[in-house]
């Protein structure tokens, strides 16, 4: 008999057949999209640094820069450079300070042309701004614009980026991101530093674990289904050869349709992927377009891999023509199952005892590859999981066994014991989603967060602008201050010398008169610490921050006081607006800073790398849930259709329906009870060894949100088991038996 008439019978036999390919198909489909927008946003990520960093300035690239000097001499092939950034509204501006030679030759990345003093250029995003707000909020602060930077040398649509042509002195004593540094070339680097890298990378393997995880689990789905016919293909003549390609045949043209339909599925969500905020912009969506190459290797491999599982699977299932659709005893899990999983927390350990080391100042451990170590042992955990599952099942079953009180009990737990792998293979996908989704909730509690505003009496307004001009600027600020007070919706205007001096416990303090400091909302007429008496007050430096005033009489001032400007506005976003532009432009060689406010101190805080690496976090916990829903559904469907004969036997000896579904109920619930607790603590682990081996920093309790999504896996086992239990009454309620 040819194998085309064999393969029909199998792959067309009837609906239930055509359903089952249906749900591979889907299966790989959703896999491969994932897999492949997992590849376009690790590849993204190292393009948009080096598009955006290189207005950083710094000193990765020791051979093109040095420190900029009073005494350095600027030449054609060299410029002076300093980093600031401004603030408009809720959005932060980027903003390179350069000083050149008229005849330079230094480059700026995506433009040609080179701003001199009073001119520009922006990212077309900053250009749009400007040009649709009055020019005095935002555009009269940076002259005149001669350029847009091309899409090449900003991080995404979004970025909001401008170099300033400016002269040498300015750029030496302006007070910005970094030192002013003399530049022969800007250029970008990938990521911030090996610590990044390997958080970066953990954080992709995290995800593509489950996702690769999901296609093996729905190239597998109804195996019991295909045994059953191949026992028929097989009492006809079939030879196991031919019947294992028959399978692998099945399993890679279905896997190639999945493939080639989560291409076009990937393909169509890069626009909804693009539209994700990260780091100062959304993406382009050619960021998230992977190369060819990689399309096509994944459409190869993927059905190609899939086949080989499954020729192989087919060929040592040995089935036969008559007994080979019965369920066999599976070979117990052995003790050696648990090694992946005590190697990676080993590996684990050994990672912090080397960063303890390190900070001792030992240089052995400092020459240890602690990042190759770190990586390796997480994936070990990871896995180790997986291997160590069946066995954990085993134990589990082995001992609840012997308390098994009614028949459910016998017959889940014996089969738990019997089939420990294909029991915990129903849930091997939570239990390995659940240990990301842990993992990257605990990571993101290192993340430094936004400060929470604190308002009211004795605190800085959010809208009160405040920057920190030249020491030796005192009498101009008066001047300044004048000028700046007749802008609309400015309410005060304060200049605030230094008091640290008389400061009894040695903290940073500001000298304010005892109107301003009113005006400014440091107190009112009840406060406790109000002097009415004195002319002047002092208040704490971090009241500028997000602290209260803790107003004390002071005495006037020394005249040559560094001072700092405070400008109150009436809240308005206009007002605000208007009165940092005026800030920027009325005091020329006096303010060195971009003015800022306490709102602005919550953006910058946000746009830190900490919270961006935070917000991949969360994105992937929701990926990981989303896999996790996606794996315990189809895996719930294809034990079923695995267990569907021995259900079906016990239903004709008479066994109740209640007592059935309470046996299924047991086969998924022990694994999960089983090793979810050992999942949660072993991610718990592996994030605090990843955090504090990448840094100095600490982890604490996850969010809430965590609770939440650990709650909805939890659901979802419960509705997996509710939908077994009643899907199994109803699949046996007509089955036929056969018997052998």
């Amino acid at each position: 008999m040819s194998t085309l008439p064999l393969a029909r019978l199998v792959v067309a036999g009837d609906r239930a057949a055509r359903r089952r390919l249906a749900g591979i198909t889907a299966g790989v489909m959703i896999g491969v999209a994932l897999f492949l927008l997992l590849a376009a946003a690790a590849q993204a990520f190292g393009q948009r640094s080096e598009r955006s960093t290189w207005t950083e300035l710094m000193l990765t690239n020791p051979g093109v820069m040095q420190q900029l000097e009073e005494d350095t001499v600027l030449t054609p092939e060299t410029a002076a450079a300093v980093s600031a950034t401004d603030h408009y509204e809720d959005r932060l501006i980027t903003i390179l300070m350069v000083a050149t030679t008229p005849d330079t030759r230094v480059r700026i990345p995506g433009s040609d042309v080179v701003p001199r003093p009073g001119q520009y250029l922006s990212s077309p995003a900053l250009a749009e701004l400007i040009d649709a707000v009055p020019a005095d909020q935002l555009g009269e602060r940076y002259g005149e614009r001669v350029g847009v930077l091309s899409d090449d040398a900003i991080e995404g649509p979004d970025s909001l980026v401008l170099v300033l042509g400016v002269e040498q002195s300015r750029v030496l004593e302006w007070e910005g991101m970094s030192a002013p540094q003399v530049v022969t070339e800007f250029i970008g680097y990938d990521y911030a530093s090996a610590a990044y890298r390997i958080v970066a990378l953990i954080g992709a393997i995290a995800v593509l674990i489950p996702v690769l995880l999901l296609i093996a689990i729905v190239t597998g789905l109804g195996a019991a289904q295909r045994a059953e016919r191949f026992a028929t293909l097989r009492l006809i003549g079939a030879t196991p050869g031919r019947v294992a390609r028959i399978a692998a045949a099945e399993t890679a043209v279905t896997a190639l349709l999945g493939a080639m339909l989560g291409v076009i599925l990937y393909l169509l969500l890069i626009p909804l992927a693009a539209r994700l905020e990260m780091g100062s912009s959304t993406f382009f969506p050619r960021d998230l377009l992977t190369s060819p190459g990689v399309i096509g290797a994944t459409v190869v491999a993927v059905p190609l891999m899939a086949a080989a599982v499954t020729w192989w699977t087919t060929l040592r299932a040995d089935v036969g023509p008559l007994g080979a659709s019965r369920e066999r005893r599976e070979r117990a899990p052995r003790l050696r199952s648990l090694l992946p999983l005590l190697l990676g927390l080993a590996g684990l350990t050994t990672v912090r005892i080397l960063t303890s080391a390190v900070e001792s100042g030992s240089g052995w451990a400092a020459a240890m590859p602690t990042g190759q170590l770190l990586v390796a042992s997480f994936v070990l955990t990871m896995l180790g999981l997986l291997w160590a599952g069946p066995l954990l099942t085993s134990w589990a079953a082995r001992l609840a066994q012997r308390r098994a009180r009614n028949a459910a009990q016998v017959i889940g737990l014996g089969r738990m014991v019997q089939h420990p792998r294909a029991t915990f293979r129903a849930v091997g996908g939570l239990v390995v989603a659940v240990y990301a989704v842990t993992l990257f909730a605990v990571a993101i509690t290192a993340a430094a967060g936004t400060p929470e505003l604190h308002q009211g009496r004795g605190y800085l307004a959010p809208t009160t602008l405040y920057t920190l001009p030249e020491l030796d600027a005192a009498a101009e600020l008066e001047q300044v201050a004048d000028r700046i007070a007749q802008v609309e919706g400015v309410t005060a205007v304060a200049v605030a010398p230094d008091a640290s001096g008389d400061s009894e416990d040695a903290s940073m303090r500001l000298a304010l008169r005892t109107e301003d400091a009113r005006a400014l909302g440091a107190f009112d007429s009840d406060s406790p610490g109000a002097a009415e008496g004195s002319e002047w007050v002092s208040v704490g430096w971090d009241w500028l921050l997000n602290e209260a005033a803790d107003p004390r009489p002071y005495t006037a001032p020394e005249a040559d006081a560094a001072a700092m400007l405070l400008v109150a506005t009436d809240g308005e976003a206009a007002s605000v607006e208007r009165a940092r532009t005026a800030m920027v432009n009325s005091a020329p060689g006096v303010i060195n800073q971009y003015p800022i406010s306490r709102v602005d101190n919550v953006v910058t805080s946000a746009s830190a790398l900490e919270n961006q690496f935070a917000a991949l976090g969360y994105i992937g916990i929701l990926i990981a849930a989303g896999v996790s829903a996606a794996a315990l559904a189809v895996s719930t469907v294809s034990s079923l259709l695995a267990r569907r004969r021995v259900l079906s036997l016990l239903r004709l000896v008479g066994m109740p329906q209640r007592t059935l579904r309470q046996a299924v109920a047991w086969e998924m619930l022990l694994p999960v009870v089983t090793v979810l607790a050992l999942s949660i603590g072993a991610a718990v682990y592996t994030a605090w060894i990843v955090i504090t081996g990448t840094s100095s920093r600490g982890v604490g309790w996850p969010a809430g949100s965590y609770y939440v999504v650990l709650g909805a896996c939890l659901a979802l086992v419960g509705v997996a088991v509710l939908a077994s239990t009643r899907a199994a009454a109803r699949m046996v309620a007509s089955a036929t038996v056969r018997f052998e």
